[in-house]
Formats: C-alpha cells, sequence, structure tokens
C-alpha cells in the first residue's frame, strides 16, 4: 500500500497551530500555584500508566509538566499527572471547539479523502468478513465511520469530548469508553488519538478485546516516545505546537510497550508503522517546494525506520 508523504501545513495551518497552542498554553494555567508547581487539586503522582514500573527518569520539563521515561518499558508518561476528567473539561470548553474546528478544517478534505481511506484501506486489508461491524472510540464527528458506512460496514462510534455530530450511528458519553457497557461484540475496534488520553489506556485495550469477534482487530494511533522529536525534546528546549499539544499528551507509547500489550493480551502484531511530522513540527516554517520536497523525503525515511512521532498498530485476536 502506498505510503503518504504528508505536509503538516496542508493539513493544519501555522496559524492555527499556534493559536490552540496558545490557548491551552493559558488555560492550563489555574492548574498550578504561583511558583509553578503542579495543584494537588488538579495532579497525582503515577507509577508507569501502561507497565505499572515505579522507576523513572525525566526526560524534558514543558510548561510546567514533567516528562518521566519509564525505567521498564521505555515510555514516557507526565509525573505529576493530571487526574482523571480535568483535561476533559478543556475539550467541552466552548473557545476551544471554535479554534479546534478552525484547525481541522483547513485539512478535513486531506483528512477524508486521503487519510482516513487509507485507514479504511489498511484495516479491510486485514479483515476477511463481508459487511463488518466497527467500533470507532473516540470518533469525533464520524469521518471515519463515513468511509465505512460507504463501504457497508455496520459503524457505531463513541465520542465524550461534546463534539455534536449528525451522524446516527454516533453516541454521546460524558463517562470513559472504561466505564461504558455494550450489547454486542465488534469485528473491528480503532482508538485513532484516543489512548494516550485515557485515566487508564490497557485496560480500554483489555476491554477493546474482550468485545471482539473471533480474528476480530484493534487498531490504534499514539505518540511514540521512540520519536525522533522526543530524542530531539530531550536534548533541545524548544515548545512544540503538536505532539505534546500543552498538556494534552500525557502519555506516549514505545515499541517495547506495544510488544508487550501483544504477548500480555495473546493479540498478534499484524502491522507497526511512525507516521511522523517530525521535521516540519521542530522547523514550524514552510519552504519553497523543493525544500519541502526535500523534508518531507527526510520525514519518510525517519518513518521507515519507526522514528516518527505517531506509532499506527494493528494487533489482531488470535
Amino acid at each position: 500500500m502506498d505510503k503518504i508523504k504528508l505536509n503538516l501545513f496542508d493539513l493544519k495551518s501555522k496559524k492555527d497551530l499556534l493559536s490552540v497552542r496558545k490557548f491551552f498554553s493559558k488555560s492550563i494555567l489555574h492548574w498550578f500555584n504561583n511558583d509553578l508547581s503542579p495543584k494537588k487539586k488538579y495532579f497525582r503522582k503515577i507509577s508507569c500508566p501502561l507497565c505499572g514500573e515505579k522507576e523513572s527518569n525525566l526526560a524534558f520539563n514543558i510548561e510546567n509538566f514533567s516528562y518521566h521515561v519509564c525505567a521498564s518499558c521505555n515510555s514516557i508518561y507526565t509525573n505529576p499527572h493530571l487526574k482523571d476528567g480535568i483535561l476533559e473539561s478543556l475539550y467541552r470548553d466552548g473557545t476551544y471547539q471554535v479554534y479546534q474546528n478552525s484547525l481541522v478544517k483547513s485539512g478535513s478534505k486531506i483528512r477524508k479523502g486521503v487519510l482516513e481511506k487509507r485507514k479504511f484501506n489498511q484495516i479491510s486489508s486485514l479483515v476477511n468478513k463481508k459487511n463488518p461491524r466497527i467500533l470507532d472510540v473516540g470518533c469525533g464527528r464520524g469521518t471515519f465511520l463515513e468511509i465505512c458506512e460507504k463501504q457497508n460496514w455496520i459503524s457505531e462510534g463513541v465520542e465524550t469530548s461534546g463534539i455534536v455530530s449528525n451522524n446516527k450511528n454516533i453516541k454521546i458519553y460524558n463517562d470513559d469508553f472504561n466505564t461504558m457497557i455494550f450489547e454486542k461484540k465488534f469485528d473491528v475496534i480503532t482508538f485513532w488519538g484516543d489512548l494516550e488520553h485515557m485515566f487508564d489506556p490497557i485496560f480500554a485495550i483489555k476491554k477493546a478485546k474482550n468485545l471482539l469477534n473471533e480474528n476480530g482487530l484493534i487498531s490504534f494511533e499514539v505518540p511514540s516516545s521512540d520519536s525522533f522529536l522526543g530524542e530531539y525534546l530531550k536534548k533541545y528546549s524548544f515548545l512544540p505546537t503538536r505532539y505534546i499539544e500543552s498538556a494534552r499528551h500525557n502519555i506516549f507509547f514505545s515499541k517495547k510497550i506495544i510488544n508487550q500489550i501483544s504477548k500480555k493480551f495473546n493479540l498478534e502484531i499484524k502491522k507497526i508503522e511512525s507516521n511522523g511530522l517530525d521535521i516540519q513540527t521542530i522547523l514550524l516554517e514552510e519552504f519553497d517546494k523543493k525544500t519541502t520536497d526535500k523534508i518531507l523525503n527526510i520525514q519518510d525515511i525517519l518513518n521507515d525506520l519507526l522514528l516518527g512521532d505517531h506509532y499506527r498498530v494493528f494487533l489482531k485476536k488470535k
């Protein structure tokens, strides 16, 4: 399947990226005391949320958040860590919705016409069933589900951020996926940019497996702790407009933990790839086409080496 060389600024404008980051940077200040130490009201000390290891090493500090590398699984997480439900209150903020709508609008044609179709093609190549039933967790307005429905897949989506959709197959909840009750099983369950926001992402994967039919598939995309961008942040201080996303991304998955998840839940890794925008995120500048092509070629090599800033994973129930 052909890879996509994605230009960040075709997907999201520099102006919108900066506006969303500014909104979050300002909105999170009340979570900290005058000396910028985390308030107990909003934060708690934790072990690694992915493997439970207590030992960790500080990787970097950004906007008063401390990001630690797990001594066991090499994942990255914030510690102190936001308490459950704190971040969700910001997602439901009307001002955020305005900024977010603007952020995604410019790249909606690429997202729907290219990116979402590629996700569907990747999944459908691994599912040998006519009219499979799919559940998309954290489905937003249902753009990905629209692609599935056009192919006669039986689709259902759940969303907790307060986003409103006209899709009758999307259910809006105030609770986390881990507390939701489902009366049916599915052939495919997807988490596109959702697990890293969860209070207990490992339990979510366990729950998803239990909701799968025989030979069912779990697909997810998460920020990578193994990325070039992550290594750059460890060595050089700067405030990225994405990847960290001003406290929204508090858990970053390593390839090691993905392998551990596969073994723990008896799931076969059918495919793992990285999809990154590392170089353009660091530079945050637009160049002429010749230079941009060179940058995208460099990113393409980083993705081949699984060093892009996000992992996309496909796990099949044995």
